[in-house]
C-alpha cells in the first residue's frame, strides 16, 4: 500500500466513499493518514445497529475535523437501511400518497440516522423520471412531475431537519432529458436553458436555500457547454454560472465520479480534481486510496501554480466549516431502547399505508 501524503487543508475539501465498511486497523490507519471531510457509507452495511453505530463513532475519533458522516438514505429497493429496518415505501410511492406520509417517512429516517451516528443525508433525489432518469432511477424519484418533486423533497427535508440531520439534494441540474448511453460514455442533455428552467430546475429554484449540500449530476449539458461538452462537476458555466451565480446558491457543492473516464474525459485523476474545484465545487467524492492521492497532489499542485486561487480555496474550505457547525457526531451509547421503538413505528407507518393503498 503506498503511503499516503501528510494531511493538509485540502484534506478537508475530499470525501471518502466506503462500500461495504468494517472497521479494522488497516481502515485506521487509512483515515489518519487521509484526514477526510467527509465519509458516505455504502452498502452492504453492518449486520446490526450496534456494530454501525460503534463503527461511526471510531471513524469520528480517528479524524482531527468534525466529519461529515452521510448514509445515501433514498428509500425504496437501493436503501441502505432496509437491512436494519422494516423497508419504506420508495420515494415514487410515497409521492403517490401525499404529504402525510412523505414528511413522515423523512422523520424516520432523520431519526433512524440520528440513531445510528450520521448527521447527513445523501439521497434526497430531486429527479424526475424521464430519458436517463427514467432507466437509472425509477422509484427512486418522488414523481414524474417537477413540481411534485419540489413540493415532496421539501417535504421529506422537513423530516430530516426535525433529527438535525443535515440534507443533500441531487443531481443537479437534473438527470431529466439526459440521453442514455452505453457504458464508457459520457451521459448528455440537450435540453435548451430554458427547458431546463421549465422543468429539471423547478424543484432546485424552490429548495436550494434549505439544502446545505448539493450533489452535482455527471453528465454534460450542452445548453451551457455546446462547443466542448463536458461533465457538470468540471463546468465552470454549470457550477459558478448557472447554481452559484443565476440560483445564489450558496452552500456545499459536491463533485461524484470523478474517478471515472468518461466524467473526467482526458484529464487524469489529480487535473480532473483541480478541475473540479475550479468550476466552483467544494468537495470531491472519492473511492480509491490511490485516487484519494491523485487528487491530493493535483490539489496542491493547482494552488501552488495558481491555477486554484487561494481565495476560492478558502471560500470553500469556509462554506465546508460553516455547514459543519453544530454538526452531530456519534457519542455516548448505543440505544437499543429507542432503535426498537423506531423499528415499531416504522412498522406502524408501513401498515398504515398499506391500508390508505387498498383503501
Amino acid at each position: 500500500m503506498m503511503k499516503p501524503p501528510s494531511p493538509s487543508p485540502t484534506d478537508e475539501l475530499l470525501v471518502l466513499r466506503l462500500a461495504g465498511p468494517r472497521w479494522s486497523s488497516s481502515l485506521e490507519q487509512q483515515l489518519r493518514g487521509l484526514e477526510p471531510g467527509g465519509i458516505v457509507l455504502a452498502g452492504p452495511l453492518p449486520s446490526s445497529p450496534e456494530t454501525l453505530f460503534e463503527l461511526l463513532g471510531k471513524v469520528t475519533r480517528c479524524l482531527a475535523a468534525p466529519p461529515i458522516l452521510a448514509l445515501e438514505a433514498e428509500g425504496g429497493g437501493v436503501d441502505p437501511l432496509k437491512a436494519l429496518l422494516p423497508p419504506l415505501p420508495s420515494p415514487r410511492a410515497l409521492g403517490q400518497k401525499g404529504a402525510r406520509f412523505v414528511r413522515q417517512a423523512g422523520e424516520l429516517v432523520g431519526e433512524a440516522l440520528k440513531l445510528l451516528g450520521f448527521n447527513t443525508d445523501f439521497g434526497v433525489v430531486l429527479d424526475f423520471p424521464s430519458g436517463f432518469a427514467a432507466e437509472s432511477l425509477g422509484a427512486g424519484t418522488f414523481s414524474a412531475d417537477p413540481r411534485v418533486v419540489a413540493e415532496c423533497g421539501g417535504l421529506f427535508v422537513e423530516g430530516l431537519s426535525r433529527h438535525k440531520i443535515l440534507a443533500c439534494a441531487k443531481h443537479f441540474p437534473g438527470l431529466g432529458g439526459v440521453t442514455p448511453v452505453p457504458g464508457g460514455e459520457l451521459p448528455v442533455c440537450g435540453r435548451s436553458m430554458a427547458e431546463l428552467w421549465r422543468a429539471n430546475l423547478i424543484p432546485y429554484r424552490q429548495l436550494l436555500p434549505r439544502f446545505p449540500l448539493v450533489l452535482m449530476s455527471a453528465a454534460a449539458y450542452t445548453a451551457y457547454d455546446f462547443d466542448y461538452p463536458r461533465s457538470a462537476v468540471l463546468s465552470p458555466q454549470v457550477v459558478e454560472g448557472l447554481l452559484r451565480a443565476k440560483l445564489g446558491y450558496r452552500g456545499v457543492v459536491v463533485a461524484p465520479h470523478l474517478e471515472a473516464q468518461p466524467v473526467r474525459g482526458s484529464l487524469d485523476v489529480g487535473s480532473a480534481a483541480a478541475q473540479s474545484l475550479s468550476a466552483g465545487c467544494d468537495m470531491l467524492l472519492v473511492e480509491g486510496q490511490e485516487s484519494w492521492q491523485a487528487m491530493h497532489r493535483g490539489i496542491e499542485e493547482a494552488v501552488t501554480s495558481g491555477a486554484i486561487p487561494r481565495e476560492g480555496l478558502e471560500q470553500s474550505l469556509a462554506r465546508i466549516h460553516a455547514v459543519k457547525k453544530g454538526l452531530a457526531l456519534p457519542k455516548g451509547a448505543f440505544s437499543r431502547k429507542a432503535w426498537g421503538q423506531l423499528a415499531r413505528r416504522v412498522e406502524e407507518f408501513n401498515s398504515g399505508y398499506q391500508e390508505v393503498k387498498r383503501a
